[in-house]
């Protein structure tokens, strides 16, 4: 418990959001997109991300369904998965794209995308 709470002051310190130390910026315009930014306390980890979208949608990876290991190359296997979103983590950010591979969300949009694709997670309507 210790480290979950040493884990969090150290989140807050390096927050790029001097308004919420609690959200970091990226991970809360993503919340923000989806619906589910007052669903909890803290937006600083893709977990924390991951967590607040299953409270609306179904979250599936589906990184093993995209032929690439780039965010850019990503967008190309999109439409055929068949998500209404994605949520997609890079190095030290978070963006959302749409089902066929359009960004919804991007703090620090790219012209060629070639940030190293760490996850790749499908939300689908949960029923």
């Amino acid at each position: 418990m210790r480290h979950i709470k040493t884990m969090r002051q150290q989140q807050r310190e390096t927050s790029n959001n001097a308004e919420d130390p609690n959200k970091n910026i990226c991970a809360l315009k993503v919340a923000q997109a989806l619906g589910v930014d007052h669903t909890q306390r803290y937006f600083h980890t893709i977990e924390d991300v991951k967590r607040a979208a299953g409270r609306r949608f179904s979250v599936r990876s589906v990184k093993s369904y995209v032929k690439s290991n780039t965010a850019g190359g990503a967008r190309k296997a999109m439409p055929s998965i068949g998500a209404v979103a994605f949520i997609v983590w890079v190095p030290g950010h978070v963006l959302l794209m749409s089902a066929d591979g359009k960004t919804i969300v991007d703090t620090a949009p790219r012209k060629a995308d070639r940030r190293k694709l760490l996850g790749v997670w499908g939300l689908y309507p949960k029923g």
